[in-house]
């Protein structure tokens, strides 16, 4: 596989994409990660059009990331209460798995990570996985993510906590 030369963010439609990123969402290289695709599918229905986005991989839609503050009973339910408050929380997949592994996902967060500075309110990002997705800690790691704490996610078990600073502390 050639290596891809534009990795960009285009907006998320949910009209025009949700069918591909239901797709995506049932292919067994994601589903492991993402659980209930129906599930996944609906809430990225139900986000604003500014936390979203396809990743666009030499002009081709290759995959999906979203942004939020976590809901608080999403952090109570993980055990993770003590994420800082200007904390964005992130979740990405690459939908086309002979995709996976070839730097997109690192280069979809760093795009990522200089919109959240436009945010005067962001400081971190952090992203959650699980402690057995190796593939997923090393791209984030390439990202400038770092090991926070691990912690136990309800459904998916054992899981790793990473955190980029997107500004620097003053």
């Amino acid at each position: 596989m050639p290596a891809v030369l534009d990795v960009r963010l285009d907006t998320f439609d949910p009209e025009l994409h949700s069918e591909k990123l239901l797709d995506w969402l049932r292919r067994p290289h994601v589903a492991r990660w993402w659980g209930d695709p129906q599930q996944s599918l609906q809430h990225a229905a139900r986000l604003a059009p500014e936390t979203h986005a396809l990743i666009v991989a030499d002009g081709t839609p290759i995959g999906y990331l979203c942004w939020q503050r976590p809901p608080q009973h999403e952090l109570e339910a993980a055990d993770l209460t003590d994420l800082p408050e200007d904390l964005m929380d992130i979740d990405i997949l690459i939908g086309e798995p002979e995709l996976v592994s070839h730097g997109i996902g690192p280069q979809a967060l760093s795009l990522l990570l200089a919109r959240l500075r436009e945010d005067p309110l962001v400081q971190f990002a952090g992203l959650g996985t699980s402690a057995s997705n190796v593939r997923a800690i090393r791209a984030f790691e390439k990202a400038g993510f770092h090991f926070f704490r691990e912690f136990h996610d309800p459904e998916f078990g054992p899981c790793l906590y990473m955190v980029a600073e997107v500004r620097d502390v003053v």
